[in-house]
């Protein structure tokens, strides 16, 4: 084919694709006319209207006081982002919708800028915008927040949420070796091996960044992790030994005596109400 048929195709895949439009246009303004007056067409419309005031409440109580100050990328904010914010704060009244506090609507929102596709932390951003937004939870949004998501990654989101969520420590394990048995001096392998299992089949899920990721949340005191206090209970740590990281620890051949310090990860009051401002 030369490249002038090649054009011609174009110009007339063009043309039918006009038409076809054209028709389609038409087709639909006949059915809206035909649905003119039916409690359907009025419901649809109340919905419409209901979605739009959504939307310019959202705008001005949140984007706009703040767009010009951060310059985000408006192909997001001037659309998605609307839709996405109206969708949280549909729920809060009128005379509860604030305008959030700049030193936290800032951060999270040029925190959005650099997330939007990352939908783990997007929709952390969201859920704090949405409890700073309302004045009966207003107090929960800490500033300090939204500099919180900005340093956890999206993949350790979800193992953040189930401590976080729970009333009680979570169990973990030190693996260290005893090198010098009679003077009990030891070399951590190991911190922070955790009984992380898929719900679905409960077989162990293997993570190597888990020791990085309670580190960091204990580094935005989120958590304590320590290996003086511990869970009690018979068979509360059988889960250790039997764990691949611990197997895999146990094949080196330069090792003295493999053990364990039991141990916990707790949320902390200001990891509870992180957890409380970012989730709905």
């Amino acid at each position: 084919m030369t490249g002038g048929e090649i054009i011609a195709v174009g110009k007339a895949a063009e043309a039918v694709g006009k038409k076809a439009f054209a028709e389609d246009e038409k087709t639909k303004d006949v059915l809206l006319r035909i649905a003119e007056g039916t409690p359907e067409m009025a419901a649809a419309a109340r919905s419409m209207a209901a979605r739009t005031a959504v939307k310019e409440r959202v705008k001005l109580k949140l984007y706009q006081p703040f767009a010009r100050m951060i310059g985000v990328s408006r192909a997001y904010f001037d659309d998605t982002f609307l839709q996405e914010m109206g969708a949280k704060v549909a729920g809060i009244p009128d005379e509860n919708l604030i305008t959030p506090p700049a030193s936290l609507a800032v951060p999270a929102l040029l925190g959005l800028s650099y997330t939007f596709e990352e939908p783990g932390l997007k929709e952390l951003y969201l859920n704090l915008l949405a409890t700073a937004s309302d004045d009966r939870r207003a107090d929960q949004a800490h500033p300090a927040f939204a500099e919180v998501i900005k340093q956890l990654s999206a993949s350790e989101t979800q193992l953040l949420h189930v401590i976080l969520s729970r009333e009680d420590a979570f169990p973990a394990a030190r693996v260290k070796d005893v090198r010098v048995p009679p003077s009990r001096e030891f070399v951590v392998l190991m911190s922070h091996l955790l009984p992380t299992v898929d719900e679905t089949t409960n077989e162990p899920i293997v993570e190597s960044q888990v020791p990085t990721w309670v580190d960091n949340w204990q580094r935005l005191g989120l958590v304590n992790a320590n290996y003086v206090e511990f869970l009690v209970g018979e068979h509360t740590y059988d889960w250790v030994q039997t764990r691949p990281e611990y197997i895999r620890l146990a094949e080196r051949p330069d090792l003295t005596e493999l053990t364990f310090d039991k141990g916990m990860v707790r949320a902390t009051d200001f990891g509870r109400q992180f957890f409380r401002a970012v989730t709905e």
